[in-house]
């Protein structure tokens, strides 16, 4: 494909999305694919690539734009020129001629100087010259202000700027291996067999990390149910609950699309029972799928409407209650960039709030000298930390056991949080 055609295609996408931030970004590329299949893997790599570069580092690319066109605000094809000059180091004048021969409505040719003035970091360092170190960092790691004085205010200036740079950075993908299947050693053999390197997780005793990206859901192993695809840190919150028997009952009380439920099944080598429900059903029916791929036997189901009838008498029955709480899922930015287009102050107390409220639901459901095992996906303390502290004083018939939690800039992996709370 000619280079102004990607870029085209790039600049498509991007809008695509910069139309509807709503949506997640990996679902809107996934639509557009899905309705250009003639675009062959090299070019889908390329395209991906530059899309998520340009909804990392939008504040800092719009910034750029502006500068040198003032009159023409976020306009994606400039937004997307911005990418290609600064992250990409392509030619401003190049640049400027592609977009003078895109295919589609986007084509446009704009002065030589404004592209000249996008490669000028010597005019973007003036430009930011004036600004405080949180304002500077706002644009130039493309987070919104309040966000940066939050992990600044929770984790001090040092660790500021390192933590929202692992937040930037490419994930790798991740397995977890269904043990129940296979070994990971057998599992990485058979995929070395098919020319896919991994590398064994150093954090998850079940991960394999994939050298490079690939679409591993038409894989045999995938189809059979050998390999979830999971984060490194997610799939240390399962083995977390301390399990010692495989006799027990585990409710699931936030299961979404069954991650960590289809972990704990394994976990208990499909014995024992795992109860999982959630309010949003469409996750549970991504669930039942899963449970039949993955030949999980140990899970019952436990839809909206029927949660009344079949939870309301499993007052202190269960020997572990899991809550994955929903929450800002800022310990994933890596792979879901679009989190930081939507999220605001607001949202957040919102959900700290539900959090505190799911903790109170389901504390009752944990039996005595059970476990309550509460996790969230977020970088924050007021949504890991602060949260098991207000709940621990709050009923001190809970004690906190042990907490955990994983940094994206020295870990490599996804920020997680995850406490072990034991009911006397």
């Amino acid at each position: 494909m000619q280079k102004s055609s990607l870029v085209g295609h790039i600049i498509e996408a991007y809008s695509e999305f910069a139309g509807n931030s709503a949506v997640p970004a990996d679902s809107v590329l996934r639509r557009f694919f899905l309705n250009r299949k003639y675009l062959g893997s090299t070019d889908r790599r390329a395209i991906a690539s530059a899309y998520f570069g340009a909804i990392k580092n939008f504040l800092r690319l719009e910034a750029i734009a502006q500068d040198a066109f003032p009159t023409e605000v976020h306009k994606p094809e400039l937004v997307i020129a911005a990418y290609l000059i600064v992250f990409e180091k392509e030619d401003p004048e190049k640049t400027r001629l592609y977009l003078t021969e895109l295919p589609n409505a986007f084509k446009a040719d704009y002065p030589r100087q404004a592209f000249q003035a996008m490669a000028d970091r010597d005019r973007e360092d003036q430009r930011l010259k004036g600004m405080s170190v949180d304002q500077k960092l706002s644009i130039l790691l493309s987070f919104p202000l309040w966000f940066v004085k939050e992990v600044e205010q929770e984790y001090g200036n040092d660790s500021v700027e390192p933590l929202l740079q692992s937040l930037n950075a490419e994930a790798a993908t991740s397995l977890r291996v269904n043990t129940t299947i296979m070994s990971r050693d057998e599992l990485r053999n058979e995929l070395a067999s098919q020319g896919i390197e991994t590398e064994l997780s150093k954090l998850s005793e079940e991960g394999l990390l994939l050298h490079k990206r690939m679409n591993v859901w038409d894989l045999p192993s995938f189809k059979r149910g050998a390999f979830e695809i999971q984060d490194e840190a997610s799939q240390l919150v399962a083995p977390f609950a301390g399990i010692h028997s495989n006799r027990i009952k585990i409710l699931d009380a936030c299961a979404g699309a069954g991650g960590k439920t289809l972990h704990l099944s394994s976990l208990l080598k499909n014995q024992g029972e795992i109860f999982a429900t959630d309010v949003d059903e469409r996750k549970l029916d991504e669930l039942k799928k899963r449970v039949v791929r993955s030949h999980a036997q140990n899970i019952r189901i436990v839809p909206p409407d029927k949660y009344e009838k079949i939870l309301k008498d499993k007052i202190g029955f269960f020997d572990i209650v899991l809550l994955d709480v929903p929450c800002s899922g800022t310990g994933t930015l890596r792979r879901n960039p679009s989190i930081k287009w939507n999220l605001t102050e607001e949202m957040l107390e919102e959900l700290t709030v539900k959090q505190r409220a799911i903790l109170e639901e389901n504390m009752n459901f944990v039996k005595p000298g059970g476990k309550l095992l509460y996790a969230t996906c977020s970088v924050l303390k007021s949504e890991g930390e602060e949260q098991v502290e207000w709940f621990s004083s709050e009923h001190p018939e809970f004690h906190l056991e042990e907490t955990k939690r994983t940094h994206p800039e020295k870990d490599g992996c996804d920020g997680f949080f995850a406490a072990r709370i034991k009911r006397s």
